[in-house]
């Protein structure tokens, strides 16, 4: 059982490296694929900082409506549910859309979406073509810094809310 189990082991850790196989961006497409990408992230800036600034809303007015109306047990997982899920997978459309047009349009790879609810896992994929084309990702990194400014708002909101909570119970 226990050789099984190892070349098991020996097997995944040789074919998964397979998957994640780099292949460069033609050079002759190299400048059309920086404009388009950046196209892509000036376009989809705005819609994501509004994307969080609508999950910020949502988060406040739960408080409102907790603060209001007494603790709801409900009310309290969907607030909670906001920093820790829906605020980090604001960006994530407009990494999708630039995972597509990298494969399916320069690389001639079928798109498949990626299961996850994190873009980290995504930017792990694009990073090397963005740096192999010198793409600027300084409104990807602001989204980042936005995101987690954000969620520092909203973690206020739910440690007043558990003041809530302890006093009702």
């Amino acid at each position: 059982m226990k050789k099984i189990f190892l070349i098991l082991c020996i097997i995944f850790q040789f074919v998964i490296p397979v998957y994640a196989e780099y292949k460069p961006i033609p050079e002759s497409l190299s400048e059309q694929y920086k404009t388009e990408i950046e196209q892509i992230i000036d376009e989809e800036y705005p819609q994501v900082i509004k994307k969080i600034d609508d999950e910020v809303n949502y988060a406040k007015s739960l408080r409102d409506k907790i603060i209001k109306n007494g603790f709801n047990f409900e009310d309290y997982i969907a607030l909670s549910l906001i920093p820790d899920t829906c605020i980090p997978a604001a960006d994530l459309d407009l990494y999708g859309i630039m995972l597509k047009l990298t494969r399916e349009k320069y690389l001639g790879i079928e798109y498949t979406p990626i299961g996850t609810d994190s873009v980290n896992p995504i930017d792990a994929i694009l990073t090397p073509y963005f740096k192999d084309n010198n793409i600027n990702r300084k409104k990807l990194k602001k989204i980042v810094l936005y995101e987690n400014k954000k969620i520092k708002v909203v973690e206020k909101y739910i440690k007043e809310v558990e003041k809530l909570r302890s006093i009702n119970n």
